[in-house]
């Protein structure tokens, strides 16, 4: 039946089914299933609802933090994790105020990738200054770490990066992004 496929076809054919393979099985693990479903499916948000939620404090810098109900995880280690992600911020653009530009921003948690005006309409973080908010998932597809969005905000918030994202190259470092 495959006597007149030439090997080159054949060792191509080859190659896609492996390459088919993996993918599938990496798409179809515990692990990225409902991230999958995450990103093609974001969950939509509202700011005025965002900004009614309960929020407490963080222990360093007393940012002000809300965790969405979807969030299954110990909010103690979030403001913890907040606390530490905006040291190394700070410290690595050298900045002095002891987090009193980001103070002037509510963080809130949600779970995952989330609706917004950017993105083709999908987004893992969002700065909006008119309203006070920083929102950002508590994880991200293809992201490692809590929280992996929230240094490139805060770098929106200190005018650090431009709204358009021009300058993004310049503040990788610092941001992980």
């Amino acid at each position: 039946m495959y006597k007149n496929i030439p090997v080159r076809e054949a060792n191509r054919l080859f190659i896609l089914l492996i390459a088919l393979i993996v993918f599938v099985s990496l798409a179809a693990s515990c692990a990225n299933i409902g991230r999958w479903t995450q990103v093609l499916d974001p969950e939509e948000v509202t700011k005025s609802d965002l900004l009614d939620m309960p929020y407490e404090l963080t222990p360093v810098y007393e940012f002000k933090v809300s965790v969405s109900k979807e969030v299954f995880a110990n909010d103690t280690e979030i403001r913890n994790s907040i606390d530490a992600q905006f040291t190394e911020f700070s410290e690595c653009y050298d900045i002095k105020d002891n987090g009193g530009e980001a103070r002037k921003y509510m963080i809130a948690v949600v779970d995952g990738t989330f609706e917004c005006e950017y993105h083709r309409g999908k987004c893992n973080g969002e700065f909006d200054s008119d309203v006070g908010l920083i929102i950002v998932s508590y994880r991200a597809f293809n992201r490692k770490g809590i929280l992996p969005l929230l240094k490139h905000e805060w770098a929106h918030a200190y005018g650090l990066l431009e709204s358009n994202h021009e300058n993004l190259k310049t503040v990788k470092e610092c941001t992980r992004y």
